[in-house]
């Protein structure tokens, strides 16, 4: 896989196969199925056009663990689409989802990713509770929206587990992602990650 990260807006190559997106964490996605085990349930919050999703399977496959890794998006074109974006739709007759599924199918990932469409509180709906070992949101980045999310999946993820999402150079995404969680890591510039160490939101944001 040749990763051609750069300015937002730009190409990453997944099995010959070029994903148009903007996601800024494909090496914090290799680092986390590096250190995963078997049997362990990842969940993408705002897989977009695919880039990320098609990243993340590319790593799972070539790991050859068993990880359950679900891709959850409304594919709808939202306040944040831009025109490169949605050039990219319209070449799929407008259908936002069939451009993402034309995506992970051309970068042979399809096997290893399992989509839902559908908003982020109502996906984190089917899972129970301390079943997810990694979630990465990357959706709405208003403060409000972030907030949701985050109190959404958090009672998800199992004790040990690894909350991260992007943007955190956006001041609503790092504000909400503090206000809720408290102290942070950080991978890179833009993505923030947290390890669930307490059962409850209240009790890991008093963590020091």
């Amino acid at each position: 896989m040749e990763l051609k990260e750069g300015e937002p807006g730009h190409f990453v190559e997944v099995n010959g196969h070029n994903v148009f997106g903007y996601s800024r964490y494909i090496d914090f996605y290799k680092t986390i199925v590096t250190h995963s085990e078997d049997d362990q349930i990842f969940v993408e919050i705002g897989s977009f056009l695919g880039q990320s999703t098609a990243a993340m399977g590319y790593y799972i496959i070539n790991s050859k663990k068993r990880i359950d890794f679900y891709a959850v998006d409304l594919f709808e074109i939202s306040d944040f689409s831009d025109e490169p974006h949605t050039n990219i739709i319209n070449q799929h007759g407008g259908d936002f989802y069939k451009a993402f599924e034309t995506n992970i199918e051309k970068a042979k990932v399809d096997s290893a990713v399992k989509p839902l469409k559908m908003s982020s509180i109502e996906a984190a709906s089917k899972f129970a509770d301390r079943s997810v070992s990694f979630v990465m949101i990357d959706a709405s980045h208003k403060y409000e929206d972030v907030v949701d999310d985050i109190k959404a999946w958090f009672p998800k993820l199992k004790l040990g587990g690894i909350i991260s999402g992007d943007d955190y150079d956006w001041e609503e995404v790092a504000k909400a992602a503090k206000d809720t969680l408290g102290t942070l890591g950080l991978a890179n510039n833009s993505t923030w990650f947290c390890k669930k160490q307490a059962v409850s939101l209240e009790e890991q944001k008093n963590l020091k």
